[in-house]
């Protein structure tokens, strides 16, 4: 009784070619699979399944021009699905599958019970629909932070990326979701365009990437070539669809594809070697995509499950590690420019801000103005006969009074306070007060302090004297200039009055 129970009665279909005439016949068990050679054109099978419950027989279509699935003299339409498959019902059933193929190829077959195909289905789906996720996020990664750094190595990745999600999703034929079997010729030759395009873009990326250009240029320049090697017979494939041309493109597309790898992968091996940044995260990236690509070219029937998904789960984890090569660029690059933006606001010989500078921090200090009210006042600063230093003492003693006068200035002010050099031996600090009668006491301090210093050379003491213009806005300036000019005017008001206050007092 317990091997007569219908329910644990073995379920299979039954799969034999009747166009051309074959005299085999494969049995196929739930989830298994079976991969029959069908030549150019017209190619029939009898599937004759018992099943103890619904079930759905699928197939891959690669180079399928189109397929009919009749059953009791009526062609039934396939179900939603990345790939065609049919509905089988319970019981005893007979179908007549009809393939046209614009050449040779080996489609795989496979029955399983409806459920388990639903719930394999959905699992596909979301790990491809994850998968699609990481391209769009790294795409949008890369071009927001490298938008501001000019290099092109962040446009390649966002464009390698692009072709291998597009790559990806039309080999799983997530598309066919949306679009019926009219559009299948369209599909598959847009399929072979993006491995030409991926393995295009993988190369351009790579070469800027581990600075093969620069250290190998003959190499650099061969990788390319067999790169349009690929897409040539890319395109080729998509013009004439021949048995021969299959052939030849199949073979010239697989195996240079095989090389560029390869070669590029022993040239990071190297450059980690050599120490070039990235290069090691190359190198791991690769070996992923290498193994795929040896069990989808040279061990085709060793393992299907690394022939289909190796490929795509060794483009994720590329796809994260070179990310994180981009993103480790991306950050030195902008430290880089920061380091670089930062010098090029900063006066080196006196440890202060430079003219750029002063106006960058400047203008960040009116706009806190506008909000907390108050007064800016801005002290002008010259230097009173630093030309004769200059002439009777040398420029190096030139040099040391201005450092001088920057150091007492950065001590003297407050942390909010803005203190640059202009150029020469001007001086400016920008300073916000609540009220005008905190600006009198701190003008006087820094006048009073710089016209205290002193320097030495060759033991003789030599003053520093200075001229300290004000001016004080109450409302916000314009700009700027507005306030150059005016602390200019008022510099040289009290340079006059400097001037005039020693002739006066002798003629008191």
């Amino acid at each position: 009784m317990l091997f007569s129970n219908p329910a644990l009665a073995k379920q299979t279909c039954d799969v034999s070619q009747i166009y051309p005439l074959e005299t085999s016949v494969k049995t196929l068990y739930a989830d298994e699979t079976v991969s029959l050679g069908i030549r150019h054109g017209k190619n029939q099978f009898l599937i004759n399944c018992q099943l103890q419950q619904e079930g759905v027989f699928s197939f891959n279509r690669s180079t399928l021009e189109r397929f009919e699935w009749q059953q009791k003299d009526k062609i039934l339409p396939p179900i939603k699905h990345n790939k065609p498959a049919f509905i089988i019902q319970q019981g005893e059933t007979s179908a007549v599958l009809t393939l046209y193929s614009s050449m040779q190829f080996r489609p795989t077959f496979k029955w399983q019970p409806i459920k388990v195909f639903m719930q394999k289905s959905q699992q596909q789906n979301l790990i491809l629909g994850l998968f699609y996720g990481l391209c769009i996020t790294l795409i949008l990664y890369v071009l927001i932070m490298g938008s501001r750094l000019e290099d092109d190595i962040f446009k390649l990745y966002s464009l390698y990326i692009f072709c291998i999600g597009g790559f990806v999703l039309l080999q799983e034929g997530q598309l066919y979701l949306f679009l019926s079997t009219y559009h299948n010729n369209m599909l598959f030759n847009m399929y072979l365009l993006f491995i030409g395009f991926s393995v295009i873009s993988a190369t351009w990326f790579i070469c800027a990437l581990l600075q093969i250009k620069t250290a190998w240029p003959r190499i650099a320049l061969f990788l390319k070539f067999l790169a349009f090697i690929v897409m040539l017979f890319c395109i080729l494939q998509t013009l004439f669809k021949t048995p021969q041309m299959w052939n030849i493109a199949g073979k010239v597309t697989g195996y240079t594809t095989l090389v560029i790898i390869a070669v590029v992968f022993v040239l990071s091996a190297w450059q980690a070697r050599k120490g070039v940044r990235e290069a090691a995260l190359v190198f791991i990236a690769l070996s992923f995509v290498f193994v795929s690509m040896v069990f989808r070219i040279l061990l085709i029937n060793e393992s299907p499950f690394m022939r289909r998904y190796g490929l795509i789960i060794a483009f994720a984890v590329e796809s994260f590690l070179l990310a994180v090569a981009v993103s480790r660029r991306i950050s030195r690059m902008r430290i880089a420019q920061k380091r670089a933006e930062t010098e090029a606001d900063y006066d080196h010989l006196c440890g202060i801000l430079n003219r750029r500078g002063w106006a960058k921090k400047s203008t960040e200090l009116i706009k806190s103005h506008t909000k907390k009210g108050g007064v800016l006042c801005l002290m002008y600063i010259d230097l009173d006969d630093f030309k004769q230093i200059n002439d009777n003492y040398g420029h190096a003693t030139g040099d040391e009074a201005l450092r001088k006068v920057a150091h007492y200035l950065k001590s003297s002010i407050r942390n909010n306070d803005v203190l640059g050099r202009l150029g020469g031996d001007e001086f400016v600090v920008l300073a916000h007060f609540y009220t005008n009668a905190q600006v009198s006491p701190k003008v006087h301090q820094l006048n009073t302090g710089i016209n205290q210093l002193m320097l030495t050379s060759n033991n003789e003491f030599i003053a520093i004297k200075a001229s300290v213009g004000n001016t004080v806005f109450s409302e916000p300036p314009h700009n700027i200039d507005e306030i150059l000019k005016a602390g200019d005017t008022a510099m040289y008001h009290e340079k006059l009055q400097r001037k005039v206050k020693p002739l006066t007092l002798v003629d008191n």
